[in-house]
This record gives structure tokens, C-alpha cells and sequence, in this order.
């Protein structure tokens, strides 16, 4: 395990005219299964880089526990010296090698013995269940064996720390989950720091402890990740974490209007974006007498779809061509009208840029 200390770390590309990371400051602890969210270009393969010694920072300093890795664009600790187990986005298994060649190659450069080597890629090949594959070459291998045979290589160093970027994009989604689970079981059996770096907030809730969200190069919230799935600080965020219908509204005396629709919230600006999960928003054709949902409108239904064993239900208000969508588990037909109802206190107010 090792305690990751980033301090007011910046990186610039082209003499300063890119900005990747911005003045981040965040501390990993002991052993802690930590998130990095954003979209492609915030700055997310760069600090992953920077932890693994791959790249140096402009300025700011880089800890692992008390020492100092990395500073001010000096490499102090060289990656092979980091104890850092890392698993790409491409699985990168050498395809001339057989799945015992891949895990032992690490072990290999560091002149271990061959006694030494095969008990210890046994010894992780029976945690991730791939001993009965070890004789095989990448090509004769699944995916998800795939990816742990490029997991069983990142571990088989007893790293302190483990490095994820986009691990399972490249799986079906019928693998991610359980794929997911594996790498939260193994990381708490082993005790390891781990650091995951990905786009899809799936893989953040399935195994970070702790996300942080990068936006354009800045470290913009972090948190739980229920806590910034629920109290997002700007509509970015916001839909990076999770789905979120996001409406533009006016400011009146009697809440937020959009159309027929009128949130009851409170606010000085004369516009403001309104943002509410798909399901905290239900459609009901009679009044629900409930004090936790809150009658907005009348809405017509104008589309209907189907994913996840669920119908997905595109509203709009009656005047207006702003759409909000919910999750049903029964259809409404196009063209109907209905109820809208949202959660009170799930509605989120952001300022409009």
C-alpha cells in the first residue's frame, strides 16, 4: 500500500499553449480504491502518467508517502523503482507469448529465478482463476481471460500500487460487471493502493471509494461518488456521473418555468439550468397524493423507447419543444398526456454560463 500525495501539479504541452492539468491537489490514502472521471481531453491519461512515472510534471511535486517522486519537471524516482502495477485500455499481452510468458515477463526483467517466477504467477493465476489457461497464447484466449491474464501481470510484481486506465472498455458489456466485481475483490484481498482512470461512471460507482472529476484540466469536485452523483457542483459534472435531463428555464415569482412545467425553487437569476434525474421524474395519468413528489405540469408524451428491460419515455411540456425522459416499467403512448412529477428535493439548480 502507499499514500499518494499530488501537490499543486500542472502540465503543459507546446510551451505552455496546452494545458492538460491545472494546479491538482489531491491525496490518495493508504490502500484507498480512488476514481479520476472526465471526458476525453480532461487530462485523465496525463495524470495517470505522471503517478506512473511515464511523464513528469511542469511544475508541482508528486509524493509517494514521504518521499518525493517527481517535481517542478524533474523525474526523482524512475517508474521501475515506483512499485506500480498497471493495466492499459488495450490489455497490451504480447501475442507471441503464452498467458504464463505475459504475467512472468516483469519477473523476467527483474532476474527472479525460475522457481521464484512460477510460484508466484501460480500463485496469482489461481486468485484470478486462469492456471487452467497459463499454456495459452493471447489469440486462444476470451476477452475477460484476456484481461485478467494483463491483471494477473499487473499484480504478480506485489505492487503497491495498482493503475487501471479504461480497463474494461474493451469488454462486452455482459463482462463489465462481473469483471468489475473481480477487480474490487482482488484489490481488497491484496491491500493495494488502487487508481482507476475512466470515462463511464459505471466503473467509478462499481469500485472507487473516491472520485475525483477532472473538467479541461481541473480537479473540479471530489467526493463519494453517491455524494457528487447527488450534489453535482455544475451541470457538467453532473452528466459526466450519471444520466440528468438538463432544461433551460426562467426565473419567476412562482419557481422555474419551462413550458407548462413550474419547479418550485428559489433563485436570483433571471435564467437558470434545471437538472433532474430520469428517475426522480414520474408519469402518472392521476394525482399521486404523495409529499415527496411535487406536481410540475402537464406533459405530452413525444417518444418511446426500449432499453434494459425498461421503456424509455420522452416527455415534452405542452408549449414548449424542451424534452425531459424518464424510465417506465410499463408503456404510454405517443401523443398522450400525463402528469409530470418530480422528487423535490432531487431537483438541481445551476447557473446558467
Amino acid at each position: 500500500m502507499v499514500k499518494i500525495i499530488v501537490k499543486n501539479i500542472s502540465k503543459v504541452f507546446k510551451k505552455g499553449k496546452v494545458i492538460a492539468l491545472d494546479n491538482v491537489n489531491i491525496t490518495i490514502e493508504n490502500g484507498e480504491r480512488f476514481g479520476i472521471l472526465g471526458p476525453s481531453g480532461a487530462g485523465k491519461t496525463t495524470f495517470m502518467r505522471i503517478i506512473a512515472g511515464l511523464d513528469v510534471p511542469s511544475t508541482g511535486e508528486l509524493y509517494f508517502d514521504d518521499k518525493l517522486v517527481a517535481s517542478n519537471g524533474k523525474l526523482l524516482v524512475p517508474p521501475e523503482d515506483r512499485k506500480i502495477g498497471m493495466v492499459f485500455q488495450t490489455w497490451a499481452l504480447y501475442p507471441n507469448l503464452t498467458a504464463f510468458e505475459n504475467i512472468a515477463f516483469p519477473l523476467t526483467n527483474m532476474k527472479m529465478s525460475k522457481e521464484e517466477i512460477r510460484k508466484r504467477v501460480e500463485e496469482v493465476a489461481k486468485i484470478l482463476d486462469i492456471h487452467h489457461v497459463l499454456n495459452h497464447l493471447p489469440r486462444e484466449l476470451s476477452g475477460g481471460q484476456q484481461q485478467r491474464v494483463a491483471l494477473a501481470r499487473a499484480l504478480v510484481k506485489d505492487p503497491s500500487l495498482l493503475l487501471l486506465d479504461e480497463p474494461f472498455s474493451n469488454l462486452d458489456a455482459r463482462m463489465r460487471d462481473s469483471a468489475r466485481a473481480l477487480v474490487k475483490e482482488v484489490q481488497s484481498r491484496l491491500g493495494v493502493t488502487l487508481l482507476i482512470v475512466s470515462h463511464d461512471p459505471a466503473d467509478i460507482f462499481a469500485i472507487a471509494d473516491r472520485v475525483g472529476v477532472l473538467v479541461k484540466g481541473k480537479l473540479v469536485q471530489v467526493g463519494k461518488p453517491e455524494e457528487v452523483y447527488d450534489n453535482p457542483v455544475s451541470i457538467q459534472v453532473a452528466s459526466l456521473i450519471g444520466e440528468i435531463n438538463e432544461l433551460e428555464g426562467k426565473v419567476t415569482n412562482e419557481g422555474v418555468v419551462i413550458g407548462s412545467f413550474r419547479f418550485p425553487v428559489s433563485i436570483s437569476n433571471d435564467k437558470v439550468l434545471i437538472g433532474i434525474r430520469p428517475e426522480d421524474v414520474k408519469l402518472s395519468k392521476d394525482v399521486i397524493r404523495d409529499d415527496a413528489w411535487t406536481l410540475v405540469g402537464k406533459g405530452r408524451v413525444k417518444v418511446i423507447g426500449y432499453q434494459g428491460g425498461l421503456f424509455r419515455i420522452t416527455i415534452t411540456p405542452l408549449n414548449s419543444d424542451d424534452e425531459i425522459f424518464t424510465y417506465s416499467d410499463h408503456p404510454i403512448h405517443s401523443g398522450e398526456e400525463v402528469l409530470v412529477y418530480v422528487k423535490k428535493d432531487k431537483i438541481k439548480v445551476f447557473e446558467k454560463n
